[in-house]
């Protein structure tokens, strides 16, 4: 348990950042003989993420603890009036906000890696625009929403720098350069770990002309196929009693006119039991890379999944609806983030007030979510 000044002073910033600073900078237009204030849609909103509920019984539930609530059909009346752009430059600006406390605490301080990744949510419904993307099949649908996100992926320091919703003419590089620049004015960053969608020309050109750093695994094809072949064998007869090999070489992908060189590793594992299979991991970089650092880049690439973690945690806080109106699915995914990002931020402040060393969040994500609960239900 922690202190009640502690507790006391997570829950104001808490109070700060969801019920004054986000209410203030939604624009959601409320008449004036409106019964419910913007604050309470927002409040019915956040309270039935933070108990795992769509909002149509959370709405049911918090009308049972405080006495005064919207119905789910008066939330939904009112998020309908949000359009898209002002549900994003109302995330952007509260991300920002968050971001700089952070930056004030000096935790951004020095050079960081950063992971980009691109999310998507199923999607069930029958119309399908220009927001509905395709996808890996999940649970019967091969269709979702989707946006792509930059995270620090160093321990205590895991908050989602930026975020770009995504529709069917999102370029890959349209999402690097975005995600880059804004991430680039909250933190210095020294590369990126990007997922294997992200071989391709057009990316490896983009991330090179914003002279960032890139790690990238490979997708395989013939001739990378034959290359990986012709050096597993080789390792697998000639240097056997080693527990790691490497391979350096430059690399171009064509397609047309269009071409992208860069650097191809190959790490070859040896089996650590005589049944197991020889492990392969291959990946592109514009990094100089010899052997003090071809395993180390492989091994931190690995290591990147912390921001998946990130992403399983931000779905225990996704607002759960069956609306089939993008702007307040988006609102919905958008203020998952932003719940993320408060939870890492009241850890980072726990951690600095305190100078604790202890591993780990000392505010877990359950207590946290009930801590936001408390919050809207009142005394």
């Amino acid at each position: 348990m922690h202190s009640p000044n502690i507790q006391k002073n997570i829950s104001k910033l808490i109070k700060k950042s969801i019920k004054k600073e986000f209410i203030d900078a939604l624009p959601l237009p409320m008449a004036e003989n409106c019964i419910y204030a913007k604050e309470d849609i927002i409040n019915t909103v956040v309270f039935s993420l933070s108990n795992n509920n769509y909002i149509e019984y959370g709405s049911k539930r918090l009308l049972d603890k405080s006495g005064f609530c919207p119905s789910s059909d008066t939330v939904f009346y009112h998020l309908a009036k949000l359009k898209v752009e002002d549900v994003f430059s109302t995330f952007q600006q509260m991300n920002q906000k968050m971001l700089q406390q952070t930056k004030k605490r000096n935790i951004f301080d020095g050079t960081m890696w950063c992971g980009l990744d691109i999310h998507k949510i199923p999607w069930f419904g029958k119309k399908r625009d220009i927001h509905v993307l395709g996808m890996e099949r999940v649970r019967g649908t091969n269709f979702g929403h989707g946006y792509a996100s930059i995270e620090c992926v160093q321990p205590g320091k895991r908050l989602t720098l930026a975020a770009l919703p995504l529709n069917q003419f999102t370029t890959k590089k349209k999402i690097i350069v975005k995600l880059v620049n804004e991430t680039r004015r909250h933190v210095d960053v020294s590369g990126l770990f990007l997922d294997r969608e992200f071989f391709n020309i057009e990316s490896i050109n983009a991330l090179k002309e914003l002279f960032i750093f890139f790690v990238i695994p490979v997708k395989r094809n013939k001739k990378i196929d034959e290359i990986i072949r012709e050096f597993k064998q080789k390792c697998q007869k000639n240097l056997l009693h080693e527990e790691h090999h490497f391979l350096i070489m430059e690399y171009t992908l064509n397609r047309g006119k269009s071409f992208a060189t860069f650097t191809l590793v190959i790490v070859v594992e040896s089996p650590k039991k005589p049944d197991d299979e020889w492990s392969v991991f291959a990946y592109a970089t514009n990094m100089h890379v010899d052997r003090n650092n071809a395993i180390k880049l492989a091994d931190n690439y690995r290591k990147r999944w912390g921001i998946e973690t990130g992403y399983r945690v931000k779905e225990e806080v996704r607002g759960k609806t069956c609306s089939c109106n993008y702007a307040i699915r988006l609102f919905l995914q958008l203020l998952s983030i932003l719940l993320y990002n408060l939870w890492q931020l009241c850890n980072i402040i726990l951690f600095v007030t305190t100078c604790c060393c202890k591993k780990g969040y000392m505010i877990i994500l359950e207590e946290f979510k009930d801590i936001i609960s408390d919050s809207i239900i009142g005394p």
